[in-house]
């Protein structure tokens, strides 16, 4: 009970704020946006078309001032699937991509460096259609003497669910991003990891360790201070649960924000992983250090000015310099092993020269090491969340995934909690014994 009504206290101071409201508003809103988004599935036989208006359109507009003959007309022809009535990614297609000239001069002209051009175009359009198989073009007699003609051909998709399939999204149900294309996954691990994990984390974070600074404080304001300490109940408890109230208010936000967009999300792509939802847990857990730091300079200065100060400090400091720093020097250990992973089949490898095994010297990546072991691997847990949420999400047979696999390879959970929780637990008991000592 003395800890229900301690914790009570807490949450109304942060109610009486107003912040808490004004964050679920803002949570709302992220949530409905989100939800607004539909996800359209990309039509191989329009994106010729547009590959073939682009095409008109470029050479229309800056052929003549690279003193080219430009073509009057792209166009695509006896547009086909190979497998009519299966799923976009279950068949190949076939289609007649043609040129049409001013003039039978031109297009004459034009048939003589047709195996040039040809070559040209086939990987062009490997780059469009890279997500069809075995793309191949062909020369095909013209149906008109002002016209060359090219017989484009392909595989069914190597994907094997709609998911993994390219699609682009249409923001607000009305407004479609058709040159931006990913498979559906992509899109929530995009959402999931970004919008949540990484610039919402970092808001909700920074925002929720300037509101709690003023519970301990508070707490210690003369007056207030020795109504509590009368109480039957120890220092070290009191501050406990005063420390345990602030942990709550964030888990809170966490949850309407996490577990709204998880089911905009579902709900939209029919993606379900359970992933996204741990990372409420993670979230808590890091601000759980943050609020520890909060706390013991709170307890040291009764001041919440320089509890925010201190906790922004360390933020910069073992989050963005030593976090950053080592998730930016550790990943060169393994930059082919990555790269090979991301490379599609049939792409050269750079040479040695410009990719070496190792960019930088042993010391460097002795020193990054030995300061990321003896520090809170917050860095860590935000790339590990990352990989749950990638796990639910990307098919394990695409390079995304493979590359993915290689970067994660050296993080550890078990390391990562453990480590950061050290951290708490000395933060918090040198919090509890300079409180129990300090004569108010």
């Amino acid at each position: 009970m003395k800890f229900l009504a301690i914790l009570k206290d807490s949450l109304r101071e942060a109610l009486d704020t107003k912040v808490f409201y004004v964050m679920v508003a803002f949570s709302l809103l992220i949530i409905v946006l989100v939800g607004s988004i539909g996800y359209h599935p990309v039509s191989v036989e329009e994106e010729a078309h547009r590959f073939a208006d682009q095409a008109t359109w470029f050479l229309t507009h800056f052929g003549e001032q690279h003193k080219m003959s430009a073509p009057q007309r792209w166009d695509i022809k006896d547009f086909e699937q190979t497998q009519p009535g299966a799923a976009p990614w279950q068949t190949g297609y076939r289609f007649a991509l043609t040129i049409e000239f001013p003039d039978e001069e031109q297009a004459k002209q034009a048939r003589k460096i047709q195996k040039l051009m040809r070559d040209g175009l086939q990987q062009q359009l490997r780059l469009q259609f890279y997500y069809l198989k075995n793309l191949k073009i062909a020369d095909v007699e013209p149906q008109d003497a002002k016209e060359v003609r090219f017989l484009v051909t392909t595989e069914a998709s190597e994907v094997s669910r709609m998911q993994d399939w390219p699609h682009y999204p249409v923001f607000l149900f009305s407004l479609p991003l058709r040159f931006w294309r990913m498979p559906v996954g992509s899109f929530v691990q995009f959402w999931e990891s970004w919008l949540v994990n990484f610039f919402g984390a970092a808001i909700a974070l920074l925002i929720s360790t300037i509101i709690t600074a003023f519970f301990i404080p508070n707490m210690l304001r003369k007056g207030t201070v020795d109504l509590l300490l009368v109480k039957p109940i120890s220092r070290s408890v009191l501050l406990l649960y005063k420390y345990i109230g602030g942990l709550t208010f964030i888990f809170l936000n966490t949850v309407v924000v996490v577990v709204g967009i998880w089911l905009v999300l579902g709900l939209r792509t029919h993606m379900w992983g359970t992933g996204f939802l741990l990372s409420i847990f993670v979230l808590t857990f890091q601000f759980a250090l943050y609020y520890a730091v909060s706390t013991l300079f709170a307890v040291f200065s009764r001041s919440p000015i320089v509890a925010i100060l201190m906790t922004c400090l360390f933020w910069f400091v073992f989050a963005f310099v030593i976090g950053y720093g080592y998730h930016w020097v550790n990943p060169s250990r393994k930059w082919r092993d990555v790269r090979e992973a991301q490379i599609e089949e049939g792409q050269e490898m750079p040479s040695e020269k410009i990719m070496p095994e190792k960019p930088f010297p042993d010391v460097v990546y002795t020193t990054a090491d030995i300061i990321h072991f003896v520090t809170p691997h917050l860095k860590d847990l935000d790339t590990l969340t990352d990989k749950w949420v990638l796990e639910d999400v990307i098919s394990p047979d695409s390079p995304q995934r493979k590359a993915a696999e290689k970067a994660y390879a050296g993080f550890r959970w078990t390391e990562a909690v453990s480590v950061t929780s050290l951290y708490i637990v000395i933060l918090l008991a040198v919090s509890c014994w300079w409180f129990a000592r300090k004569d108010y």
